[in-house]
């Protein structure tokens, strides 16, 4: 399981890339159907999500040294999933936010439950980095 789940996090690093270069260029993300009020707060978030996208391909190298970031990385991906989803639903960002925050959901969940598993550590372990 291991191996599964570090080649699992290493791709959600690489999909983080590719969503940091697609809010880099408004006319990009305007064709796919998001809506970002200002290129400043797409650019930010780009930003945010090429840092995290480095983090979790380093991590998926070494999880049993590294997996408290992956972890902690669920937690943020449980809140883009509260803005994205009721803001892509009822908001005007455009569908396409309730599916993104829906895969941050789903990500979330099998780092935060497959990890425990994965390196046989506990969610407090792994919670304050005290794997090993």
């Amino acid at each position: 399981m291991l191996f599964k789940l570090s080649t699992f996090v290493f791709w959600s690093g690489v999909y983080n890339a590719v969503l940091a270069l697609v809010l880099t260029f408004p006319p990009i993300y305007h064709r796919i159907g998001l809506n970002i009020c200002s290129p400043i707060w797409g650019w930010l978030i780009a930003g945010f999500l090429a840092y995290t996208s480095i983090a979790l391909i380093f991590a998926s190298r070494d999880l049993a040294g590294r997996g408290a970031l992956v972890y902690w990385e669920s937690l943020l991906r449980y809140v883009a999933a509260l803005v994205l989803i009721p803001a892509g639903l009822f908001g005007d960002i455009g569908l396409i936010a309730a599916l993104l925050g829906l895969g941050d959901l789903i990500i979330g969940l099998v780092y935060m439950f497959g990890l425990p598993k994965a390196l046989g550590a506990s969610h407090r372990a792994l919670l304050f980095d005290r794997v090993g």
